[in-house]
């Protein structure tokens, strides 16, 4: 029998659930589909609609299983090795996509929230704090302001501990942060400025954001829950985008990070998959956690890791 008839003969010959073998006839049904080529969601549809027995099988169940014939095939990882230095596999960048989405399709804020590393239990108030003390060193300099604020030592630059007492002492919010560590010396803009902000000026290079423009919120959640990558912290931008905070090892200077961020990583792999092109420097804004934007809607921290896991720790 070919894969096709195998998956046809597997999807109209399930047994009933409620104890006769259903969840793993679903997942043999699913390797057969995903060896036969179907698109996943005709297979989810197919197996919704022949599903049968006494127990509920819900919509999640059945995504489960397709996920992991996915993943147990071995096409559905598209990532950057930190290690290898090089993207693998060469792949076509919309299908791509599509599959890493499909592989969390059903996945909703809750189940982001409870794959957190660092559970997630505080107040918004608190998340500034918590985002500072689990992915920073006590004295790294982090810049804190408003997207066009000038980097001032002392008032938006300031080491982690310092912004910490800032905020238990009952300082604001602040929109924005550049999520890598700053020297706290001057370097120069692109034009030629000095600055004490600019991507001249990173120390430490830990971290690369990742977001997109073109994609609904349950398609962003569903990509982050999909892609198998180092994902330090996910952060709610209080408008219609998630903000990845994708965890980078061995990076020492702006000439690695040219090469191996913004080449290999950006350009190569997740500009193709729609991922907006302009975050891909050194000295890149992201949304800080716990301020209310002018829309009313908070920033908030949605997922922590500090080592840095794929969402999906399951099929880490």
């Amino acid at each position: 029998m070919s894969a096709l008839e195998k998956y046809e003969y597997a999807v109209t010959n399930l047994p009933a659930s409620g104890g006769d073998g259903c969840n793993l006839a679903l997942l043999g049904a699913a390797n057969h589909g995903v060896y036969a080529g179907i698109d996943p969601q005709q297979i989810h549809d197919d197996l919704r609609n022949h599903v049968h027995g006494s127990r509920h099988v819900s919509d999640q169940e059945i995504s489960r299983a397709i996920k992991k014939a996915q993943h147990d095939k071995g096409d559905n990882v598209v990532h950057y090795n930190f290690e290898e230095k090089k993207i693998r596999p060469v792949f076509n960048s919309e299908a791509a996509r599509n599959k890493i989405i499909a592989l969390g399709a059903g996945v909703e804020e809750a189940d982001i929230w409870e794959a957190s590393p660092v559970r997630i239990d505080w107040g918004h108030k608190e998340d500034p704090i918590n985002l500072l003390s689990h992915l920073y060193q006590d004295d790294d300099l982090i810049f804190m302001g408003e997207r066009y604020s000038s980097g001032k030592l002392g008032k938006t630059i300031m080491t982690a501990t310092e912004w910490q007492q800032y905020f238990r002492s009952g300082g604001k919010t602040l929109p924005h942060i550049i999520p890598n560590p700053l020297t706290g010396e001057k370097g120069l803009t692109r034009d030629g400025k000095p600055t004490l902000r600019g991507d001249s000026c990173i120390k430490s290079f830990r971290y690369a954001v990742v977001e997109f423009d073109n994609i609904s919120r349950e398609e962003q959640f569903a990509f982050w829950w999909g892609v198998n990558l180092p994902v330090a912290a996910l952060i709610d931008s209080g408008n219609k985008s998630i903000h990845g905070w994708v965890k980078i090892d061995g990076i020492d200077d702006t000439e690695t990070w040219t090469e191996q961020v913004e080449q290999e990583l950006f350009k190569n792999l997740l500009v193709p998959l729609g991922v907006d092109g302009a975050c891909k420097n050194e000295a890149r804004l992201s949304r800080l956690p716990g301020h209310q934007r002018d829309n009313g809607r908070r920033q908030r921290l949605l997922y922590l890791a500090p080592d840095g896991r794929r969402v999906d720790n399951e099929n880490s």
